[in-house]
């Protein structure tokens, strides 16, 4: 569908007072605008049925992690990383052990991507305690779609430093692109990644990124 049907379909749904299904179409609706770089877009939808759900502290979690998602998209940190614990708070109240790890997820990889790996590696490590199995749930979808969207940015990074032939500018976005792939759970791709990511911080002596990648590795196992 296109976004003009899936604003249609979202006040639609919304019209009829199911907030569990609106909140569904409003992250649907938020993740589309998000992949055309419509954050604004995602951002007002989102905020559009923070009113109809704020009784309801699951939902509320929700929105307020796919707000995060949108802001972190936007390159907006700390509007995200306010968003992400006031949804965290609110997971933790009902005890939901996958919004915990969905939110503990993409917070620990904004350290990761900024480079604090020590802090990264202990709120992955504690996403995996919330949820030792990874699963996609439809309420994460614009989460799950900022991983992926995340990813294929940093391939396209990777592929530059390698037609540049500079080894350093493809260490830098591969072994930001490590813990996005275990985090989604592509293993194969992970192991692939991080062993070209130490054989290259070994060549440039990195002893800091080694460091991380033992640690990540570590955890992952």
């Amino acid at each position: 569908m296109n976004l003009i049907q899936l604003q249609e379909g979202f006040e639609a749904i919304r019209l009829k007072g199911n907030r569990v299904e609106t909140v569904e179409k409003a992250v649907e609706l938020a993740n589309a605008c998000q992949q055309v770089r419509k954050y604004e877009a995602a951002i007002t939808c989102l905020n559009k049925v923070l009113p109809d759900v704020q009784k309801d502290a699951g939902l509320l979690a929700v929105v307020k992690t796919a707000l995060g998602t949108a802001y972190w998209e936007k390159a907006q940190l700390q509007k995200a990383l306010s968003h992400f614990e006031e949804g965290l708070t609110l997971f933790k109240e009902i005890d939901d052990k996958q919004g915990i790890a969905a939110i503990l997820s993409i917070v620990g990889i904004t350290f990761w991507r900024k480079c604090e790996w020590e802090k990264a590696l202990e709120i992955l490590k504690d996403a995996l305690g919330q949820n030792g199995e990874k699963k996609v749930e439809q309420r994460f979808v614009s989460l799950y779609g900022a991983f992926d969207r995340g990813i294929a940015t940093l391939q396209n990074r990777v592929r530059l430093g390698r037609e540049l032939q500079k080894p350093l500018k493809i260490l830098q976005p591969l072994f930001s692109i490590c813990a996005l792939y275990w985090v989604v759970g592509n293993r194969e791709q992970f192991k692939v990644c991080l062993d070209e990511a130490v054989a290259l911080a070994q060549s440039l002596n990195k002893p800091d990124i080694l460091q991380a990648a033992k640690d990540l590795k570590k955890i992952a196992n």
